[in-house]
């Protein structure tokens, strides 16, 4: 049952929270604010505040594994990894950034995410310039999140009430606010597992990378969300032997899905997770 709220809630887990991705976005221009005081604020206060909340009770944990951005690596190995095991993952497309280069990888184009979708893979929502959310101006950000929709809706026609993940892990007060009148769920970077009463703005994630999930903790990650017959959701963003510090190795990767599915956990997209759940 989803609940609306206007309540201030505090989570210890939230001290742990940090951008996951400092690649630079330099957000400039009229359609965002100053990096100062303000954007920090409007963070710090919208992922205290729920605008709608679900009582999560599974009969089995979950495990969603999702890819943000995404790098062509994590097309062509990430998803070939989950396809292996017959299972399907969630990948957050930021449309303005298809088929873009930087030091670090080059994002995947439309036709991949034509492809994911054909092979059963979740398409998501994650803004088309990739700009923080908390540092664009509530009315370019409706603006923002209209024309990724549209571009993904105009590659995968018919996706309805999308789930979302906020760049760089920042969402604002008002932005959050609209996200939750128009989106299904919105992922932030918040470690830790959803159990109990789910802000369903603010999902908690735990990263897939060297400083975060690795092989060597992977076994306590599992052990909390079957303690907690909860929901763990995992972000990555390239897939390769050698990955960046927002990535994994294709080693990794199989050893979660294996060990999850062993564990006898159920691997599901987002959306699919919430379906589980009888979150509507």
């Amino acid at each position: 049952m989803i609940e609306d709220s206007r309540k201030v809630t505090t989570n210890p887990a939230s001290r742990q929270e940090r951008p996951h991705d400092d690649r630079g976005a330099s957000p400039d221009g009229g359609d965002v604010c100053s990096g100062g005081l303000l954007p920090r604020l409007s963070h710090m206060v919208g992922r205290r505040v729920p605008f709608r909340t679900a009582s999560l009770a599974l009969d089995q944990p979950i495990l969603s594994i999702t890819f943000d951005d995404f790098p062509q690596s994590a097309f062509e190995l990430g998803a070939r990894i989950l396809d292996d095991h017959g299972v399907r993952g969630t990948f957050y497309a930021a449309s303005g950034l298809f088929g873009l280069t930087d030091s670090r990888w080059t994002v995947a184009g439309a036709d991949k995410v034509a492809d994911l979708h054909e092979r059963g893979h979740e398409i998501g929502l994650h803004s088309h310039a990739h700009k923080p959310a908390n540092r664009m101006w509530p009315a370019a950000f409706v603006a923002d999140l209209a024309a990724n929709r549209a571009a993904l809706r105009r590659i995968v026609p018919g996706l309805t009430r999308e789930n979302y993940a906020y760049p760089y892990g920042l969402c604002g007060l008002m932005q959050k606010k609209h996200l939750a009148g128009t989106v299904r769920s919105c992922r932030s970077v918040q470690t830790g597992v959803n159990a109990g009463r789910v802000d369903l703005d603010f999902v908690k994630a735990v990263e897939i990378s060297a400083r975060a999930l690795t092989e060597a903790n992977l076994e306590r990650w599992l052990d909390a969300a079957e303690a907690a017959r909860g929901w763990l959701v995992l972000f990555t963003h390239d897939v390769c032997d050698s990955p960046s510090i927002y990535g994994t190795t294709p080693r990794v990767v199989e050893r979660v899905v294996a060990r999850a599915l062993e564990r006898r956990f159920a691997i599901l997209p987002v959306d699919a997770a919430l379906d589980r759940a009888g979150i509507a």
